[in-house]
C-alpha cells in the first residue's frame, strides 16, 4: 500500500505539474462528470467541496474557501492526489465532528496542487 501511495503521488506530481489550472480542472471534469460534491451549510471557511475521481486511483478536490464572512461562493482552490478515503473521512468528520473547516486541514489542505 506504502508503495502504491507514493508511485501515486510521483504519478500526480508529474501529470498535474505540467499543467495549467484551468487544464487540470478541464481534465479532471472530463474525467468525472459527477463529482461528489460537499455544501458545508453554516461553515465559515468552506462554501463547498468537490472531489473528482482521476484515473480510477486517486482523485481532485476542487474547495470553494470564503474569503469573507459574506462571500457565499467562494474562491477556487485545487488540490491533488486525494484518494476516495481520505475524501470519505473528511466528508465524515466534517459532518458527525462538526467542523467541515478542521476536516479540511485534517484531510485535505497539505495536497496542493502544483499547477500555474
Amino acid at each position: 500500500m506504502k508503495k502504491f501511495m507514493i508511485c501515486a503521488a510521483l504519478f500526480f506530481a508529474a501529470v498535474f505539474q505540467a499543467q495549467t489550472c484551468s487544464e487540470l480542472v478541464q481534465y479532471a471534469k472530463s474525467e468525472d462528470p459527477y463529482p461528489d460534491r460537499v455544501t458545508p451549510v453554516g461553515s465559515s471557511m468552506l462554501a463547498k467541496a468537490e472531489f473528482y475521481e482521476v484515473d480510477g486511483g486517486g482523485g481532485l478536490v476542487i474547495a470553494y474557501i470564503k474569503q469573507n464572512d459574506y462571500d457565499f461562493s467562494g474562491k477556487p482552490y485545487i488540490f491533488c492526489g486525494i484518494s476516495s478515503q481520505r475524501w470519505s473521512k473528511f466528508k465524515s468528520e466534517g459532518l458527525y465532528g462538526g467542523s467541515y473547516g478542521k476536516a479540511f486541514h485534517a484531510y485535505i489542505m497539505d495536497y496542493t496542487c502544483n499547477c500555474r
